[in-house]
């Protein structure tokens, strides 16, 4: 599991600090700013393309979350779809090895929804792995040897590619759930907040007026995108998560 000090700390507390980080760069920035004189020119629409920018970055960085999101949505629903297939097929054995499959297909699910559902105690999903690792050994164990056995080949031929999938998904789904924003960006995205937040206090300096009803709204509504977009990244806690997808795991284990 990747560790990592602006990873392993809570979003809400980085958007906490980034709002009131963000005030203090207005206010220093706005005490800078009215010392000048009128005779310096004013740069607002130098400030106005710093806020473009700004807008840029939230939008590629979210973009980016966003994307991750999806990924991880549809490969839990692809990894669902393929051991629903593999159960399917179980069916085609005769009853004693049909429950034998069944039952070890209800051990990887319990597995698979544990790693799922770990949240950050990385001693659970290391053993969750490891279990899943274990009974999908025993479950192509059980294929490979069934497939030398002429009564039981066709079963076989349709179990075996069938795992084979499951498995592939598997590891789809594992590593998409913890693929993440390069962090180089997060932190460029909060720096230049940072910085931007300096530029808007100065120019308010520099007019000598500054209307703190928008420069809160700014500040709160940059913190909130940028919480979002955090949340967004960290599957495993959070208010954004996989919940919904996890009903698939369940009912596949609950009608086994």
């Amino acid at each position: 599991m990747k560790h990592s000090f602006l990873f392993d700390l809570d979003a809400g507390y980085i958007v906490v600090f980034l709002f009131f980080a963000m005030l203090l760069a207005i206010n220093v920035g706005y005490r800078f700013g009215v010392k000048k004189t009128k005779t310096d020119s004013d740069n607002s629409g130098i400030l106005s393309s710093l806020l473009g920018l700004l807008a840029l970055i939230l939008a590629f960085t979210f973009g980016m979350s966003g994307s991750r999101f999806e990924t991880r949505k549809a490969s839990l629903i692809d990894e669902a779809n393929c051991i629903g297939t593999a159960i399917l097929r179980a069916e085609t054995y005769p009853d004693s090895l049909k429950n034998a499959f069944k039952k070890d297909f209800a051990v990887y699910l319990s597995s698979r929804i544990a790693y799922f559902e770990s949240d950050r105690n990385e001693e659970k999903i290391n053993t969750s792995l490891r279990e899943s690792a274990e009974i999908s050994q025993t479950l192509w164990n059980r294929a490979t040897q069934y497939s030398r056995d002429k009564d039981l080949f066709l079963p076989s031929n349709m179990m075996i590619p069938a795992l084979n999938s499951m498995f592939d998904a598997a590891t789809t789904a594992n590593e998409a759930y913890n693929a993440n924003v390069p962090e180089p960006i997060v932190y460029l995205l909060l720096f230049f907040s940072i910085i931007i937040s300096f530029y808007i206090g100065y120019s308010s300096g520099f007019k000598k007026k500054i209307d703190r009803f928008y420069i809160l709204g700014f500040c709160l509504l940059t913190s909130v995108v940028i919480y979002i977009t955090l949340d967004l990244d960290r599957p495993r806690r959070g208010s954004i998560n996989m919940q919904n997808e996890m009903f698939l795991f369940n009912d596949l284990k609950g009608n086994l």
